[in-house]
């Protein structure tokens, strides 16, 4: 028998017993025995996922559905960093903070400096990044294009606005990476309840 038939004729014993193994695995299980709907338990078993990692699933509260919609794609991470979140016991919501958080450290408000716009666009805040990095690029050209006839010397407004748009957006990107955790940073509210002597007192609350 020549090699190659020997070769396939083992790899089809191979995915028999693949078969086998994985048949049996799910043998004598129901979807009410999961706690789940028969639809989820038809997609768990179609998508060949492995009961132990079900189960695993399961027990972090997951539910296919979950799962399977793949939230770890939505939030920028790795699905073994979800899983791994969702064990400790944080909502997606707090997944996406911690992470963010996490990216502050990195050299984001630098680059934002260095490129302004940067931060903007990767936040698909187009409009604004295109402001920045217009008005950087204008004003090095034109620091560069215009001079003073009278001095022979630059006109400080074109730098200056170079620099007011990488300041503002490494700043941008600054506040928007380690604060995205105080959703409430920056705003007034009025708290209206009763003074000493039982009237009642407005009190104005700044949340840093």
């Amino acid at each position: 028998m020549p090699l190659i038939k020997k070769i396939l004729v083992l790899a089809f014993f191979l995915s028999l017993t693949a078969v086998k193994v994985y048949a049996d695995e799910w043998e004598n299980t129901t979807a009410e025995d999961m706690g789940i709907s028969q639809e989820e338990f038809q997609k768990v078993k179609e998508s060949g996922m492995s009961k132990s990692k079900f189960l695993k699933l399961l027990e972090v509260g997951i539910s296919p559905n979950e799962y399977f919609s793949e939230p770890w794609k939505k939030l920028g991470v790795t699905e073994d960093h979800w899983l791994a979140e969702k064990k400790a016991g944080m909502a997606d919501d707090d997944i996406d903070r911690s992470y963010r958080k996490q990216d502050a450290n990195n050299l984001t408000p630098f680059i934002s400096f260095v490129l302004p716009g940067y931060y903007e666009y990767k936040t698909n805040k187009t409009y604004l990044g295109l402001g920045l990095s217009t008005a950087a690029v204008a004003g090095i050209a034109l620091t560069f294009a215009v001079q003073n006839s009278e001095t022979h010397s630059i006109y400080p407004e074109f730098p200056i606005l170079t620099l007011v748009a990488m300041l503002t957006s490494a700043g941008d990107a600054f506040l928007g990476t380690r604060y995205v955790d105080n959703q409430e940073a920056g705003r007034f509210s009025w708290n209206l309840g009763l003074n000493g002597n039982g009237g009642p007192a407005a009190a104005l609350s700044l949340h840093f």
